[in-house]
């Protein structure tokens, strides 16, 4: 029963520990005869016989106040042998249940005194055959020992259920991968309900979405949907294909490995809102098939389901009636052919072509529902590859070929994906139809701005272009001179690499000019034009993928005539002038273009080697000679000969006219200014036209020197030689093996030899032996076989020389 406040309920009635003298402080705390208790504590003396309160419980001199075997305690005189509130000593009372024996606290027999209590050590789960020992959970202990509980088992000092636990499925230490479940002591994922389609294909399953369940998260799709799951077992190894093509909303697919539900492909929209995948099985192998949808989209679906074909080239013809177009899917397909611009594990469709006559074809895979590769290979599947596209330029991810075929001449084309992709594709084959060139006229009209693209469609590079690459698709222009005037073609504004040429006449015709990149990546052409003349202007890309729209100037400039003053026959001569106010007529061909030129002619009065040259001019000059008009070829450029100024030698035969351009390195002002053109006849021998009789001697020794000598002979070794050499005839003595060389030179020496004259057949070039000295040559001559020895040098290398000529050891 409850007690008011202040009170204590001690032996079912309550009182006052405060005041209560036999429950003095708390319950069952008996004061002392005599004493009273204040405040919860026992006060006051107990006047027992033969003493005072000081000698309580002791046996002094004053007698004892409890009987012998007995103690004084809060309860009075007690044996503390037996006492339950004072077992061995007052105020120790021993637990509820456990008598006192001998001063001690005993348990009951059958039970141990474990953390003050008794227990029962075969049954308690608290102290199972031993106090320290407590059982787990889902522990029973059964004599003395810590037992799991039925339908669990002990794994490594733990009861788990095996049906059911990851880390012990089916067995101790079994523990499933992370993302599955234990199911029947079995590890797998949480697949929910599913329908087993078997292993029948081709086959196809009808069902909806709507309102179905979700079980996974697709990786292919950002925001999923519900999902209907099929189990599918393959019924023998090779590659199956799933795909939800005729499905009413925008599908997604995915294929799991059955038993981890790992997976194995995922695909949202194979070429349009149908998806599919495609997985190489073993046999007997299971995977669950899980139709979803994209960003929620639910509703009706189809699933397809097939073994792919096994590998197959060709898998058709196409007629050589142009033009064609081939449709079809390479999803079922096998890889049977990998190509050099593609991917592997990616399924292919082949076709033959044979060309009905000789020209140039274009096959491509424009309509194509995916990132497709193109190949094409001679006669057989595996014959030598012609070309492979991947990305045509012109039309992204599809692909393109553009190919010079003979007639009847067979090919196969290949249509490949990249990465493993596949679907419906078209593959075309037309002929390839070129622009007409000129395109289009530009008249007389100057200056005028035209504007255009070169991307277009089916457009190749049909001109080769005179400089750098060229292989661009182009656009052709002609113009018409209306006057002789210098003219001014350039691409200024153009938005890709140009590359810009001319051709006199028609778009065959000779070139009047070629540059790549005179401004940044735009191109400019000067050409000097008589009135009336016809030109073809070429815009081009620098490489093939160089195209785009371009911006196409002409301007004009009225030139002085060409040339501007005749030198007349005499030599040798000396003219000064200034190109400081001239414009630039010729094209040299060394130095830079756009240097400020003057032009002269000149006619040889004999035949012989001419010396042209502009030393002690005030300015870096080019000088070059051409052959009859400013039209002419070139017979010789030169640019730093003799530090800024240059010289040029040229054989010449009597009443040959020449055209002697005097020539700045570049546009710049600096570029221009006082020239000094110095004309000569060269007299001394060694020339090409002068050649040095060696005779017929063996062995032979000639010593000499190149320097101040012309440079008119350029050997096929050693790289660009601007040096001058010594040249000599020699006539075999007899037939056999002979040694050539220049052991003794002073300079870094080039050997060369021809059959009659400096520009016969080369028999032999030698630059030093690979070295930077002498050169040698061994070579078998016929006896009274004339050869010409030229002594040349490397670079501009010049200086004393020795000629040995002996028999070569047998």
């Amino acid at each position: 029963m409850p007690c008011d406040d202040g009170l204590a309920l001690c032996g079912g009635a309550c009182t006052d520990t405060q005041a209560d003298r036999d429950n003095c402080g708390d319950c069952d705390s008996v004061c002392a005869s005599g004493q009273r208790c204040e405040a919860g504590e026992c006060v006051g003396e107990d006047k027992g016989a033969g003493g005072s309160g000081d000698d309580l419980g002791s046996s002094g001199t004053g007698g004892a106040l409890c009987a012998p075997g007995l103690a004084l305690c809060s309860e009075g005189c007690v044996d503390l042998d037996i006492h339950p509130h004072h077992c061995g000593g007052c105020g120790q009372a021993c637990p509820i249940g456990q008598p006192c024996e001998d001063g001690a606290c005993r348990c009951d027999a059958g039970l141990a005194a474990c953390d003050g209590g008794c227990a029962d050590l075969s049954n308690d789960p608290l102290h199972c055959g031993s106090c320290e020992i407590r059982c787990a959970f889902n522990q029973t202990c059964m004599d003395g020992a810590c037992l799991c509980d039925e339908g669990l088992t002990d794994c490594g000092g733990r009861c788990v259920v095996l049906a059911s636990d990851p880390a012990h499925c089916g067995a101790c230490g079994a523990a499933c991968d992370a993302g599955l479940v234990c199911q029947a002591g079995t590890c797998t994922c949480v697949i929910g309900e599913h329908e087993d389609l078997g292993s029948t294909v081709p086959q196809v399953v009808r069902g909806t979405t709507l309102d179905a369940d979700t079980y996974f998260g697709l990786a292919c799709v950002a925001a999923g949907s519900t999902e209907v799951v099929y189990r599918f077992t393959a019924g023998e190894v090779g590659t199956y294909t799933f795909d939800t093509a005729g499905s009413s909303y925008d599908t997604a697919i995915a294929v799991l490995g059955f038993a981890a539900c790992d997976e194995l492909a995922c695909n949202d929209d194979r070429g349009r809102a149908e998806a599919g995948a495609s997985v190489a099985l073993d046999e007997g192998e299971g995977v669950l098939v899980v139709v979803s949808g994209y960003n929620g989209a639910q509703g009706d679906f189809v699933l397809s389901i097939d073994r792919a074909a096994p590998p197959v080239c060709p898998v058709g013809n196409i007629d050589s009636t142009l033009p064609q177009a081939v449709n079809g899917d390479t999803w079922t397909l096998g890889d049977a052919l990998v190509p050099t611009c593609g991917s592997l594990d990616t399924p292919d469709a082949s076709y033959t072509f044979t060309a009905p006559y000789t020209g140039r074809y274009v096959f491509d895979t424009a309509g194509s529902s995916y990132d497709t590769v193109l190949e094409l290979r001679n006669g057989t599947c595996a014959g030598p590859v012609i070309s492979c596209n991947n990305d045509n330029t012109w039309a992204g991810t599809t692909s393109r070929i553009v190919a010079s075929l003979s007639a009847r001449q067979t090919v196969v084309a290949i249509v490949d994906g990249i990465a493993g992709e596949s679907g419906p594709f078209t593959l075309n084959v037309t002929e390839y139809v070129p622009a007409p060139c000129p395109e289009l006229v530009l008249g007389t009209t100057f200056p005028q701005r035209v504007t255009g693209t070169t991307a277009i469609m089916d457009r190749e590079s049909d001109l080769s272009a005179p400089c750098a690459d060229g292989a661009g698709p182009e656009a052709t222009y002609a113009f018409t001179a209306p006057a002789y005037a210098l003219y001014t073609f350039d691409t200024f504004g153009s938005a890709f690499d140009t590359l810009l040429h001319l051709h006199d006449g028609t778009c065959s015709g000779p070139s009047l000019g070629c540059n790549d990149d005179s401004s940044y990546v735009q191109s400019q052409v000067k050409a000097l034009l008589e009135e009336g003349q016809t030109i073809v202007v070429v815009v081009d890309g620098s490489s093939r993928w160089a195209s785009g729209a371009f911006t196409l100037n002409v301007s004009q400039t009225m030139a002085p005539p060409c040339p501007q003053i005749d030198l007349g026959s005499a030599a040798p001569q000396t003219v000064t002038g200034t190109t400081a106010e001239a414009i630039d007529i010729l094209r040299s061909t060394c130095g830079d273009a756009g240097g400020r030129d003057a032009t002269y002619s000149f006619t040889a009065p004999v035949a012989g080697t001419y010396l042209f040259d502009t030393f002690g001019s005030s300015f870096d000059t080019v000088l070059q000679i051409l052959n009859g008009s400013c039209r002419g070829t070139s017979l010789g450029c030169n640019d730093d000969s003799g530090g800024l100024q240059s010289r040029v030698f040229a054989e010449l035969t009597a009443g040959q006219t020449v055209i002697i351009g005097v020539d700045g390195i570049d546009g710049v002002d600096t570029s221009a200014g006082d020239y000094v053109l110095h004309v000569d006849r060269f007299l001394g021998q060694g020339t090409c036209s002068t050649a040095i009789d060696l005779g017929s001697e063996l062995p032979l020794t000639r010593t000499g020197t190149t320097s101040s000598h012309p440079n008119l002979v350029a050997p096929t070794c050693g790289g660009q030689s601007n040096a001058p050499e010594m040249v000599f005839t020699y006539t075999a003595p007899v037939s056999g093996r002979y040694v050539i060389d220049t052991n003794g030179s002073s300079f870094d020496t080039i050997l060369h030899v021809h059959t009659s004259g400096c520009k016969g057949l080369e028999l032999g070039c030698d630059d030093s032996s690979g070295g930077s000295g002498p050169s040698r040559l061994i070579r078998r001559f016929n006896a009274g076989q004339v050869i010409t020895v030229v002594v040349d040098g490397y670079g501009d290398a010049s200086g004393d020389f020795t000629l040995h000529i002996s028999p070569a050891d047998p």
